[in-house]
């Protein structure tokens, strides 16, 4: 078009009398004209390569930080040796990048792995641009990065095991607090040694499982699940089991198993009010003026019936007996031999952890900041001030020598925002005390038990105590995860408590409207589902970042 427009121009002008000035112009012009083309396309090609060599750097920065990466997880993960100390991509795929990785030797840097975590290390990261830059703007086509990583940690990895309430011994069991699922999870109480009178209104007990000793339950006592008890289960006063019920042997004077039943010997019924809604397997089984089986019965030796007696099912036994009519009996199958195994398949029975004697170990808390508490008086200030010096980090708190333990009480509040394990003699939380994160947290609260002989040891002047509705919510006012209860004494629930988490004790009272929402938690070190070391640990290595820089050499 250009081009046109001169030739128009040349025309016009050649028709003058002053046509050769006119030519002189136009080739001027024309002069001009393709100066400024030349210009522009020049322009456009410095555009496009720089635009492709910015490009060329960012995809260069970002393999070589991947190189970086991979050789830091190789390392935390122990690959190192079985590579060489050499991380590098994968032929054909992006990003492109090659990590060499160095250790302290010679008065400098070596080519090698570390032969222990104490040490700094080394890796400079070379990173290929997957689309280099053109038109000669090739200088971003690779970078390199040089990163110096801090000597390895293993932190803490806390499993989450054990019940929700574990008690040692039956003494002082019981009370009226509820304990209720948070994540679907069964939430399980456990007694070790001892017969229980269970006579509260402990109605949010999905599980109870006693291991050594007899089960009464009576009065307003509820289990919304499954019952299992090593000696005799008592089921009296109208009280309900929600699921299956397991025992040495069962007597129903008057209550109800909504699930099926087990007895390794006799079962007896008694009363109209006296229920199994499921099946039983026993090995003899009395009725007394009544009871009523709604499922069927596989009986090994003789079943006794009685005034009023029914199984609304089938009874398979080696005899049976009437001492009064009428009785209700959908059909009997007898064997005299006696039956063989049960068709009814009996629901395992829990294990119940040993006890764990747990005290203080700081080097158990790998990745927690220690804070030892002066002896004297420990006030909410120096508690606060113990808390400022962990910085935000996770803490662990040796309160041992205060005098009055931990004690929050009346308005006051300990503000955390990471893990935290407080070790204390005493520990009282009351009225509306309590700990308040800011951030997602757990809070560890222990009464330590410092003789190690496989029994709770609670010594002279240590105890337990949460009580008057203490407080247990982050900022918000939510209720939060998670709070662990160890003491080798009694730990006294009562009075409005609201928290999640659990308890383990020499043995525990849950009481006064207190309610438990179940989490597992754990304790570093141990399995608190089996009572044996381990639970804990690691099988990878952190290491802090020292510094990090583009490196050019040298």
């Amino acid at each position: 078009m250009l081009l046109i427009r001169l030739r128009a121009r040349i025309r016009e002008t050649t028709s003058t009398s002053d046509s050769g000035f006119a030519i002189g112009a136009v080739v001027a012009l024309m002069a001009v004209s393709i100066l400024m083309v030349a210009l522009m396309s020049s322009s456009v090609v410095y555009a496009i390569g720089f635009s492709t060599a910015t490009r060329a750097g960012i995809q260069a920065q970002g393999s070589a930080e991947a190189g970086i990466a991979a050789a830091t997880v190789g390392l935390e993960n122990g690959t190192c040796s079985g590579v060489g100390g050499v991380y590098q991509s994968v032929a054909g795929q992006i990003p492109v990048y090659r990590a060499v990785v160095y250790v302290p030797g010679g008065g400098g840097w070596v080519q090698g792995c570390p032969a222990a975590g104490n040490t700094n290390v080394r890796i400079v990261s070379n990173g290929t641009a997957a689309n280099g830059g053109v038109s000669g703007q090739r200088g971003n086509d690779s970078k390199t990065l040089e990163s110096i990583l801090g000597p390895s940690t293993q932190p803490t990895q806390i499993a989450a095991t054990g019940p929700a309430v574990y008690a040692y011994s039956s003494s002082n069991f019981g009370g009226s607090g509820t304990l209720v699922s948070v994540d679907g999870s069964s939430p399980k109480v456990m007694i070790s040694t001892g017969d229980v009178n269970c006579n509260g209104a402990s109605s949010g007990a999905s599980d109870l499982v006693v291991k050594n000793g007899n089960l009464t339950m009576s009065g307003s006592c509820s289990v919304t699940g499954n019952v299992w008890t090593s000696g005799a289960l008592t089921v009296n006063g109208g009280v309900s089991i929600g699921g299956n019920a397991v025992a040495n042997s069962i007597s129903i004077p008057s209550g109800t198993i909504r699930g099926s039943a087990w007895s390794a010997s006799t079962t007896s019924l008694s009363g109209g009010s006296s229920n199994i809604n499921g099946n039983l397997t026993s090995t003899t089984t009395t009725f007394n003026s009544g009871g009523v089986i709604g499922g069927n019965v596989w009986n090994y030796g003789t079943i006794t019936f009685d005034w009023g007696s029914k199984v609304i099912g089938n009874a398979t036994g080696k005899s049976i007996l009437y001492t009064n009519r009428p009785s209700t009996l959908g059909s009997y199958t007898q064997i005299a031999a006696g039956p063989g195994a049960s068709p009814y398949a009996q629901p395992s029975t829990p294990s119940v952890p040993n006890w764990v004697d747990y005290n203080y170990d700081a080097t158990a808390w790998t990745g927690f900041t220690p804070v030892v508490l002066p002896a004297g008086t420990c006030s909410i200030t120096t508690l606060r001030a113990a808390v400022t010096t962990i910085a935000g980090g996770k803490g662990l708190i040796d309160a041992r020598r205060c005098t009055n333990g931990l004690t929050l009480t009346g308005s006051d509040q300990l503000a955390i925002s990471n893990d935290i394990a407080i070790f204390a003699n005493t520990i009282t939380i009351g009225n509306s005390g309590g700990i308040v994160p800011s951030a997602p947290a757990r809070v560890w609260l222990i009464n330590p038990d410092a003789t190690a002989n496989g029994t709770p040891t609670c010594a002279s002047g240590e105890s337990f105590s949460v009580s008057g509705a203490p407080v247990f919510k982050n900022a918000a006012g939510t209720i939060w995860d998670s709070v662990m209860m160890y003491s080798p004494c009694d730990i006294n629930i009562s009075t409005g408590v609201n928290f999640r988490g659990q308890v383990f004790a020499g043995s525990a009272t849950i009481n006064g409207g207190a309610s438990i929402g179940y989490v597992a938690i754990g304790l570093p070190g141990v399995d608190l589902s089996t009572g044996a070391t381990g639970g804990s640990g690691s099988t990878t290595t952190t290491r802090s970042v020292v510094s990090t820089r583009n490196y050019t050499g040298g």
